[in-house]
């Protein structure tokens, strides 16, 4: 029985012993495993802790850049500023340029209607500053453009006598003024009578001659209630010589477009006409009717007033000081 007990005894020790050999190599291997762990982690650390480095190697060089980008940046945001300042200089002067020339369009349209009634040029001067208002396309301006548009339109519409027709009929009176017979004018050729037809009998011929001698010697001829008496050449002369400088001082109206003065002087020589010419002559008679439609005609129709887009400009766009 005790042999038995020790050999149970001894199996129970062989066990535990079998036991602890097996929990000891099952922890050296848990061990080997976690050293291997360990080492692997080591290694990936190693290579974690690389890669920071690098990165932080690489953040540093991207800081340096992002901060060399904001300096740049920097640059270009006052490069940037100095152009819009240089440009916004440049276009104000270029603006204030653009409205000056418009501006001395319209005065000088305005004194060419005023002073020389040419419509013709002032109309042009309106167009051109017209169009160089316009290339500077500013809402500001659109008042003053269209009230330039209905000056433009006001011009156009003023009526052009034809100055050149006019002056070429008063002109052609003039010439004409050296024929015409005076009143009371004293022939300047004789005019025998025709002689008696040899067909008359001796005696009625022979007292055809004698009277047609005694008739051409003396002549009565009725010329005018309000001229009865004769004139001489030299008067003749003068007469005519009137005549025609109230026709050329009417020419010279004409040219001016001096309408008062031109309708005085057409209606002095209509009238010098019909109290010292003859009006039973064809020729006096065709220049007094020519004259007085002359008469009648308005060289000089009234002109709008254009000034209204200038005073409109000045207002918007005040001279700059020192200005003229």
């Amino acid at each position: 029985m005790r042999a038995l007990l020790a050999v149970l005894f001894a199996v129970v020790a062989l066990l535990f012993a079998a036991l602890g050999w097996w929990q000891q190599s099952e922890v050296r291997g848990g061990i080997d495993a976690i050293r291997a762990d360990q080492k692997k982690l080591a290694e990936s650390s190693a290579q974690l802790r690389a890669q920071v480095e690098s990165l932080a190697e690489r953040d540093r060089s991207d800081e340096g850049r992002l901060n060399e980008m904001s300096a740049l940046a920097q640059q270009v945001a006052e490069l940037s500023r100095m152009l819009e300042q240089v440009r916004a200089k440049t276009e104000a002067g270029e603006r204030a340029w653009v409205v000056a020339e418009a501006r001395y369009l319209m005065e000088i349209a305005n004194r060419r209607l005023a002073l020389e009634r040419d419509d013709a040029s002032a109309l042009a001067a309106l167009v051109a500053a017209d169009a160089r208002l316009q290339s500077l396309r500013d809402p500001a301006l659109n008042g003053v453009r269209r009230t330039l548009a209905q000056e433009i339109q006001m011009l156009r519409a003023v009526p052009h006598p034809d100055i050149t027709g006019i002056v070429a009929r008063l002109a052609s009176g003039e010439e004409l003024a050296t024929r015409l017979p005076v009143l009371g004018s004293i022939a300047e050729q004789y005019r025998p009578d025709e002689p008696a037809s040899d067909a008359t009998p001796g005696f009625a011929r022979a007292w055809q001659v004698v009277k047609n001698s005694f008739t051409g010697m003396v002549s009565v001829r009725r010329i005018g209630e309000d001229a009865v008496e004769l004139v001489s050449l030299e008067e003749q002369g003068l007469r005519r010589h009137h005549l025609q400088l109230l026709l050329y001082g009417a020419r010279m109206a004409a040219l001016r477009g001096d309408a008062a003065d031109y309708r005085a002087n057409v209606g002095a020589a209509r009238r010098w006409l019909e109290e010292m010419f003859d009006m039973r002559d064809v020729s006096v008679s065709s220049l007094q009717k020519d004259l007085q439609a002359l008469e009648q005609l308005n060289i000089a129709p009234a002109l709008p007033d254009i000034s209204r887009s200038l005073q409109l400009l000045e207002r918007v766009t005040p001279r700059p000081a020192g200005g003229s």
